[in-house]
C-alpha cells in the first residue's frame, strides 16, 4: 500500500468516499470541512490517501497537537475510513501496519500517532505487534442513535412512554421551535447564558469548548440553507422557546446518511416544559423530512454519564459500538513519560 497526501480531486471526492464508506456515527469529523475547521482553529492538517494499486482502501485527517517542551503528537479523529470492502482482519492489520510504518518514517518528531478506526473491534493480530491501546478514549465509545427514515408515528411509538409523554407536555406547556440556518452574534449570546445556566446546574463542570471554538465552528461548517447535498457538512441551530422565552439550544450538524446532536444548552427554570426533548424531536423530524437515515443522540456512558445516559436511552435507538484509541509510539520513551504523566494526572 502507498500513503500520499491527498492533492487530487479535493473536497468533492474526499467526502463522497467518506460518506459511502462510514458507519453511522462519527463520519463528520473526517468530513473535508471538518478539516477546515481544525485549520480556522490554528492547528496543522494532513489529509492522506492510502491506495493498493489501484484500488482507494483508506482516507483520514490527521490534526497535530503540540505539547509542552516543543513536543506534539497526531490525531485522527474517527479514522482512517476504510473502504467497507477492506475491513477483513487481514487487509485491516495490513492497512494499520503500513501507517505506523509511514509515520514513524514521515513524522520522527511526534511522540505518537493516535488513531481512532470507526471500528466495532480491532483485529487480533494487531495485539504485540507494536501497537499501543490505551484504556481512555477520546471520542466516545458507545452512542445512542434513532433510525429516523421511517413514519413519524413508528418512530415516536418506539420511544419510551415517558418520552412521548414528555413530547406531549412540551406541546401542552406551549414549547415551539425556531430552526437557525445562520448562528448570529445575538443567537450566540442567547446560547451562552444557557451555556452558564447549564454548568451550574452541573456543580461548575464545563464540558463546553471556548468561545473561540464556536465562533470557528460557526464561520467554518456551512449552513444547512446553503446546500441539499449529503456530502457536503452543514449545520442547523434549533432554539427551543417555552412562554415565548429562550429555553434551550441544540447544535445538529448533518452529513453523510447522519444528522449527529454536537452541543445543546438549556435554561434550568424552564426544564420542566421538556424542551430538550422536543427540540431532539424536532432535529429528528428535520432529519427525517431530508432524507437522512439516522439522528446521532451521542455518546452514552452509564459509569460516566449515567443521568443523560438514561435520557437518551429511552428514546429506544440502537446502540453503536466502537474500539476506541489505537496508539502508534513513535518516540518510545517520551511516549512512556507522557503515558505515565496522563495516568499520574487522572
Amino acid at each position: 500500500m502507498t500513503i500520499s497526501d491527498a492533492t487530487s480531486g479535493g473536497k468533492d471526492v474526499w467526502n463522497q468516499f467518506v460518506e459511502k464508506n462510514y458507519p453511522p456515527v462519527g463520519a463528520f469529523m473526517q468530513a473535508w470541512e471538518w478539516g477546515d475547521f481544525q485549520v480556522r482553529l490554528g492547528r496543522n492538517i494532513g489529509r492522506y490517501i492510502v491506495m493498493d494499486g489501484e484500488k482507494k482502501i483508506a482516507v483520514f485527517m490527521m490534526v497535530r497537537f503540540d505539547l509542552p517542551m516543543g513536543l506534539c503528537y497526531g490525531y485522527v479523529p474517527r479514522g482512517p475510513v476504510i473502504a467497507k470492502d477492506a475491513t477483513d482482519p487481514e487487509t485491516v492489520t495490513a492497512l494499520m501496519d503500513d501507517i505506523r510504518n509511514w509515520a514513524i518514517e514521515k513524522f520522527p518528531q511526534f511522540l505518537f500517532l493516535r488513531l481512532e478506526p470507526p471500528l466495532p473491534s480491532f483485529p487480533l493480530t494487531l495485539k504485540n505487534t507494536g501497537f499501543f491501546f490505551p484504556k481512555k478514549y477520546v471520542q466516545p465509545r458507545h452512542n445512542a442513535t434513532v433510525l429516523v427514515l421511517r413514519d413519524e408515528e413508528d418512530i415516536s411509538a418506539s420511544f419510551h412512554p415517558s418520552t412521548r409523554s414528555n413530547l406531549h407536555r412540551a406541546e401542552k406547556r406551549g414549547v415551539t421551535v425556531v430552526t437557525k440556518t445562520e448562528v448570529t452574534a445575538h443567537d450566540y449570546e442567547i446560547f451562552s447564558a444557557m451555556v452558564r445556566d447549564t454548568i451550574k446546574r452541573n456543580h461548575g463542570v464545563n464540558a463546553y469548548p471556548s468561545d473561540a471554538y464556536f465562533h470557528a465552528f460557526f464561520a467554518t461548517i456551512p449552513p444547512t440553507g446553503e446546500t441539499d447535498d449529503s456530502a457536503m457538512l452543514s449545520l442547523e441551530a434549533f432554539y427551543g422557546y417555552h412562554d415565548g422565552k429562550p429555553a434551550s439550544a441544540h447544535f445538529v450538524l448533518f452529513f453523510g446518511k447522519t444528522a449527529t446532536y454536537l452541543y445543546g444548552a438549556s435554561r434550568t427554570d424552564h426544564l420542566n416544559s421538556k424542551v430538550d426533548t422536543y427540540l431532539h424531536w424536532s432535529a429528528m423530524r428535520e432529519a427525517r423530512r431530508r432524507g437522512f437515515e439516522y439522528y446521532d443522540l451521542g455518546g452514552i456512558d452509564p459509569e460516566r454519564w449515567p443521568t443523560l445516559t438514561d435520557f437518551k436511552r429511552q428514546f429506544r435507538g440502537m446502540e453503536t459500538h466502537y474500539a476506541g484509541n489505537v496508539d502508534i509510539p513513535i518516540r518510545r520513551n517520551w511516549y512512556k513519560m507522557y503515558s505515565w504523566f496522563k495516568n499520574l494526572k487522572k
